[in-house]
């Protein structure tokens, strides 16, 4: 949040300074030079640069378009797709646009199309696809295992377990099947693509839940049985295929028994897990019975990520149970629960 922070107040010092005293357009519609707002290898650390220029342009990124004649923009496409823009970040010398990550890459004009009142101007720039989007993966594999990898933008992609490049046995745009290599416990999964690079999230090793409960878990069940509880729910998922699907009663609970000889507690900080409900509500998040330190999950009718550091919930030195208790206030809730492990520091 920070580096938001600092990002927008350095393009609102930008644009201020690329206004005209008027306020109205120079009458002159020219594009000098594009900069992508950031650029930041997720695999190098302390590389991050802002307002670099460039000559390619990569779906779904931000870019700085300087020149002139853009105060009356009226829209901005790439390879004929328009991409939604924010008049507060367009002076008559600058636009900042985000650009649609559908923008089309294959085969096309290279293309950036500028409207404004005073005329047309079509400028050429590559354009390229977005970073690689990886959907899902089995999170917590074994060493020789062979994974498919699921996800978008595969364009000739390069596979990392941590530093360690694993060549691919057969991809397309949106899978990839690898060989799972010796040493990637608390390791992150990258793939490279023509345009960059994106690290998952999760780390390997790390879950409770992934497509069905890992050896993790110790035990599970229901406070109340009546409930339902499918534990493969194959309807909705935020990774991978599958989810939980907890039918909860007003105020009854779900428990996970966790095998802490599995967890080394040094390694994360936090418990990680994606939450979706039929109806808006709240769950409580009760670790080892510490009822004294309950967190409320908050989750909507679309998929809301939480991660509750290990401070919110007692600082517990090991977990030995997480239980959740539905607490809408409204009778009950059916909630979907997927992505459930630990959060690497």
């Amino acid at each position: 949040m920070l580096l938001k922070f600092y990002f927008l107040a350095s393009i609102l010092i930008l644009l201020s300074a690329c206004s005209n005293d008027d306020g109205g357009s120079s009458g002159t519609l020219a594009v000098t030079g594009i900069s992508k707002s950031v650029i930041d290898d997720p695999l190098i650390e302390g590389d991050r640069q802002v307002d670099v220029p460039t000559d390619v342009i990569n779906a779904g990124n931000t870019y700085i378009i300087r020149g002139s004649g853009f105060a009356t923009l009226k829209s901005i496409s790439f390879n004929g797709l328009e991409s939604t823009f924010n008049p507060t970040f367009v002076t008559d010398n600058a636009i900042v646009v985000s650009v649609d990550q559908k923008t089309p890459y294959y085969n096309e004009m290279d293309e950036l199309k500028i409207v404004t009142n005073i005329g047309t101007l079509v400028y050429n720039v590559k354009i390229r696809p977005p970073f690689p989007n990886i959907n899902g993966f089995p999170i917590n594999p074994n060493p020789g295992d062979i994974i498919t990898i699921t996800g978008e933008y595969f364009l000739r992609p390069v596979v990392n377990f941590g530093t360690t490049t694993v060549e691919p046995i057969s991809s397309t745009l949106t899978e990839i099947k690898v060989q799972v290599p010796n040493d990637i416990q608390y390791k992150n999964l990258s793939i490279t693509n023509v345009s960059g690079t994106t690290v998952a999230s999760q780390s390997f090793g790390s879950a409770i839940y992934d497509d069905a409960y890992t050896s993790i878990k110790a035990y599970d069940g229901l406070w109340n049985a009546a409930d339902g509880y499918n534990v493969a729910y194959d309807k909705d998922a935020k990774q991978g295929t599958k989810s939980i699907q907890w039918k909860a009663g007003g105020w009854n609970g779900l428990y996970v028994g966790i095998d802490k000889t599995k967890v080394d507690m040094t390694k994360y900080k936090g418990i990680r897990i994606n939450l979706k409900g039929e109806k808006t509500g709240t769950a409580n998040m009760i670790v080892n019975g510490n009822y004294s330190a309950t967190f409320s999950l908050a989750f909507k009718t679309d998929w809301t990520y939480i991660e509750i550091p290990f401070s919110a919930v007692g600082n517990p030195a090991e977990i030995t149970e997480i239980t959740f208790q539905e607490s809408g206030n409204f009778g009950g809730n059916t909630i979907l629960i997927d992505d459930f492990g630990f959060v690497l520091k």
